[in-house]
């Protein structure tokens, strides 16, 4: 283990405990560690359990190291802090690809080469170093870390209950509310449990012939992956490679059905931006978007023959922000045969405690502590559980610490300053975003809200009125998370720019 005797010099150096070191059995050049830390560090970090350790010898460090560290972490030893991972290594670009996971995997990377040419920074400091300079808040990507996911448990039960029925689902819900986020999860877990799992975004997709092949391949490549047979097809070669003789249009409902058949069950199918193969919506442009509404119509059909023949078929989860695909009956004057062919599931923002999990935990992250309960009312008020608008705000208020304070209990008044920011990238920006996209997908229900949070309690009470005695035309006011079931605020900064 290189610099392993400078490594262990470093944690007596703080009076830190290797408890275990255990060889990975398949992989000799790695090495787990299993670290106590001494009480004062324990308190001044949070780090109450076992802090994992990794040493890897690699003089590279590839992705999938920081993916096997993750699931050392996820896999729930009682033992092991979930929140916080040590990483021992010679290669010094490791250091930046930790960096781009922030939010997601918290790893201390430890230089082997730096202890042996006898750095004197401690163990202590380097764990303060990266808690201050890492904002684990400042994350804008979906979440692909399992750990890094939170809340959201009856979303996935529901999820869950649904794909073990065959039920096909689609989650709508306002922008960066999690659904992306949300199929990741179900869909590696999923995985975990030995299913057959594919998943696409239309909007990585130019036309409906790389939908149909993308399916193909991803199907094929789970066929493999599950040791079954591969059948011969007209538009895959054996090997999985297109076969540019053939039109796949032509043949591809054929070889998705010898697919189906060669998997061990019900493929399960994960199709995010669905509303991008609704036309007049997508940005793939009429044409495109109707070849692809086409052919998910195709898929319906696939699903419904083969639950009429019995056999294995696909269990369906979708995504998107509008389910204009689904709710509306007609396409230009005729039938549209999506219509009704998931379940509808609105993915409203987090629940208080869920939201209060994901800020804590976060903030253990970056030595920072909300410990009074203000705060977190404050949040929950001021943004509704919304996760991007709750993470924007805790950044902001994280970059007003006083230098190196670990722990930092943070102030009510940091979160009200950085809720009160104008400009580019602070939470003020981030709610309009939100608005925008809301009444860009829901015009007629956006323009409603001036009345519903009127400052006039006669019109306001009329406006709240007729939104209950028509509920259809105010419903994805309630079910995206907008207003309450009375038709207040949730999201409290959006009616400061709704009413200016």
């Amino acid at each position: 283990m290189l610099g392993g005797r400078e490594f262990n010099k470093l944690l007596l150096g703080i009076n830190a405990e290797p408890n275990r070191f255990v060889e990975d059995p398949r992989d000799s050049r790695r090495w787990w560690i299993y670290i106590t830390l001494p009480p004062n560090v324990r308190e001044t970090f949070d780090l109450h359990l076992e802090v994992l350790c990794l040493s890897a010898s690699y003089e590279r460090v590839e992705p999938r190291t920081l993916d096997t560290i993750a699931k050392r972490l996820n896999d729930g030893e009682a033992r092991l802090d979930p929140d916080f991972a040590i990483l021992l290594t010679p290669d010094p670009a490791a250091v930046d690809l930790v960096r781009r996971r922030r939010g997601q995997l918290a790893v201390l990377v430890i230089n082997s080469n730096d202890l042996l040419s006898g750095s004197p920074m401690g163990l202590r400091e380097r764990i303060a170093q990266i808690m201050v300079t890492h904002d684990h808040y400042d994350l804008t990507l979906p979440i692909t870390e399992p750990a890094a996911f939170y809340g959201r448990r009856a979303e996935v039960a529901e999820l869950e209950f649904a794909l073990d029925r065959g039920q096909p689902v689609g989650v709508f819900g306002l922008r960066k509310a999690g659904k992306t986020s949300l199929l990741n999860y179900v869909a590696q877990r999923r995985a975990g449990l030995g299913k057959p799992v594919v998943r696409l975004d239309i909007s990585g997709l130019q036309t409906v012939h790389e939908f149909q092949l993308a399916l193909l391949e991803m199907c094929h490549k789970a066929v493999r992956q599950h040791g079954g047979a591969v059948p011969r097809l007209m538009t895959l070669t054996r090997e999985g490679n297109p076969n540019p003789t053939v039109q796949t249009g032509t043949f591809w409902i054929r070889d998705l059905n010898a697919l189906l058949d060669a998997l061990p069950g019900r493929l399960e199918l994960f199709i995010d931006e669905i509303d991008q193969a609704w036309p007049g919506r997508s940005n793939l442009g009429s044409e495109e978007a109707t070849a692809v509404l086409k052919a998910l119509t195709q898929l319906r059909g696939v699903v419904q023959s083969r639950e009429a023949e019995g056999k294995d078929g696909i269990g369906i989860v979708c995504a998107g922000v509008d389910p204009a695909i689904f709710e509306r009956p007609l396409l230009d004057g005729r039938d549209n045969l999506l219509y009704k062919f998931v379940r509808l599931a609105f993915l409203s923002p987090m629940k208080r405690e869920e939201m209060q999990e994901m800020v804590r935990s976060l903030g253990k992250r970056m030595g920072l502590r909300y410990s009074d309960h203000h705060t977190i009312d404050f949040l929950f008020r001021e943004f509704g559980g919304h996760p991007l608008l709750t993470r924007k705000a805790c950044s902001v208020a994280a970059s007003k610490r006083p230098d190196f304070e670990i722990p930092w209990h943070v102030p009510l008044s940091a979160l009200e300053d950085a809720s009160e920011m104008r400009g580019p990238n602070t939470p003020r920006s981030e709610v309009r975003d939100v608005l925008d996209s809301f009444t860009a997908w829901f015009g007629d229900e956006a323009a409603m809200l001036p009345l519903l949070w009127s400052e006039d309690p006669e019109e306001r009470e009329e406006a709240r009125e007729w939104a209950r005695s028509e509920p259809d035309m105010a419903a994805h006011l309630v079910s995206y998370g907008i207003t309450d079931e009375s038709w207040a605020p949730r999201i409290h900064a959006m009616r400061a720019l709704v009413l200016r």
